[in-house]
């Protein structure tokens, strides 16, 4: 995934994103609980997970070495038959022992009930940004979407807590402005 997309949240990005989504994307805590507070029936689709390289870019955020390998996780969330966030999670093979050991055998389980249920774990700083048709995850997060919009918020943050961090990136998609926040 491209970069070039992602800037830091500061408090005068606030202005650049749409009002129904500001709570949702500056939040620090655990989405899946939140998503759990506001759905009656909440549920994960597993799109896609796969052990690759890590791209050049991909393993500078992550410190990896050239040709390490990793996991590419792609889910939506549902609220009940309606998908409302996109997320893709990129797994260091090298992370998956101690604290995020299991995180590759996770299925249709929600990742962010095992992260945030571990207070030994530090997130970095929310960056922020948005995708657009052009941008090669953008089809990748319409599965399932009906009404496809011109673009897509989100956010990803660092977690770190073993010998590589773990990037956690999760795309708003437009039934979540349903949803109360």
């Amino acid at each position: 995934m491209s970069d070039s997309i992602w800037k830091p949240l500061n408090a005068e990005d606030h202005q650049e994103i749409p009002q129904p989504l500001r709570n949702w994307l500056i939040d620090t805590g655990s989405l899946t609980a939140k998503l759990r507070s506001a759905c009656t029936e909440f549920s994960v689709h597993l799109i896609s997970q796969t052990q690759r390289v890590a791209t050049s870019r991909e393993a500078g955020l992550l410190a990896l070495e050239e040709n390490d390998q990793l996991i590419d996780r792609e889910v939506q969330l549902y609220c009940g038959t309606t998908p409302v966030v996109y997320a893709r999670s990129l797994i260091p093979i090298k992370a998956l022992h101690d604290r995020f050991e299991g995180l590759d055998s996770m299925g249709e389980k929600p990742l962010g009930e095992k992260i945030f249920s571990d207070p030994q774990l530090d997130r970095s700083p929310i960056e922020w940004g948005r995708l657009t048709p052009s941008h090669v995850l953008f089809d990748h997060a319409m599965e399932n979407v009906a009404a496809v919009p011109d673009s897509i918020f989100g956010r990803r943050s660092l977690f770190h807590g073993a010998e590589k961090p773990i990037l956690i990136s999760e795309f708003f998609l437009p039934a979540i402005t349903s949803l109360m926040n």
